[in-house]
């Protein structure tokens, strides 16, 4: 097992990634996307991609534009602009001579939001797995005041009009939908919601007293038990 640092284009910008590799060759590959405000450092990437390259697939964690070490602003990190950063992914991955064609989808909050997206529109998406992931943007701003972080650009409120989940779910199958039941968020009926409207092969697991970030050490791993039982099985 190994790590790589590296870079891909995304429109003109430098995405900042760590490719997990694991001792085998032509892996099935799962690119995992951040939060809002959050990146690929996140504790709970770096553990996964870590789990994941023991049971024999790849990880690619990446920074969104203006967010951790990826050119941009965070002005410009639309949702628009991150579901066509994750479409760069796909696209390097799709290239790398070390990987396979298998490609799964995780992402957090905001990030597994995008990746809903993305994953109606990309065949070549074998599996997804949301933690945390809103069925709708509304409210955003206010839950961000709530947090204490600084309020989101003008560019990024006039973009949300454009995305919506609900005719897009049908589309997307071998979907895992991981929430908790205390979710300070994103109440767990959103997550109910992803999943009444999903296509076929899905499963939803709320766990018990679990919050948005899955902080308790316990709940961050039976998440992660089950998303990588969910990827070996279709990937």
């Amino acid at each position: 097992m190994k790590t790589q640092n590296i870079s891909f284009p995304s429109e003109g910008l430098k995405i900042s990634a760590v490719l997990h590799l694991p001792a085998r060759t032509k892996p099935p590959c799962i690119i995992a996307s951040h939060g809002l405000l959050s990146s690929k450092e996140s504790e709970k990437y770096i553990a996964l991609g870590e789990r994941v390259s023991r049971e024999g697939m790849a990880l690619l964690r990446y920074d969104f534009r203006g967010c951790g070490e990826s050119e941009g602003t965070l002005e410009e990190s639309t949702v628009t602009a991150r579901i066509s950063d994750l479409g760069s992914a796909i696209q390097f991955v799709e290239s790398h001579p070390d990987l396979g064609n298998r490609i799964g989808l995780l992402g957090s909050s905001l990030g597994g939001y995008v990746s809903l997206m993305k994953a109606s529109t990309v065949k070549e998406v074998r599996a997804v797995v949301l933690w945390s992931t809103p069925f709708h943007l509304d409210g955003i701003e206010s839950k961000k005041d709530a947090e204490g972080m600084p309020p989101l650009s003008k560019a990024f409120m006039k973009d949300l009009k454009k995305h919506r989940l609900l005719p897009l779910l049908p589309r997307v199958s071998n979907c895992l939908v991981i929430h908790g039941d205390t979710d300070e968020l994103v109440p767990v009926d959103q997550a109910w919601e992803i999943f009444n409207h999903l296509g076929a092969q899905k499963e939803i697991h709320v766990i018990e007293g679990a919050d948005h970030r899955l902080t308790d050490p316990a709940h961050r791993q039976r998440a992660m038990d089950l998303s990588v039982t969910w990827f070996k099985k279709f990937l």
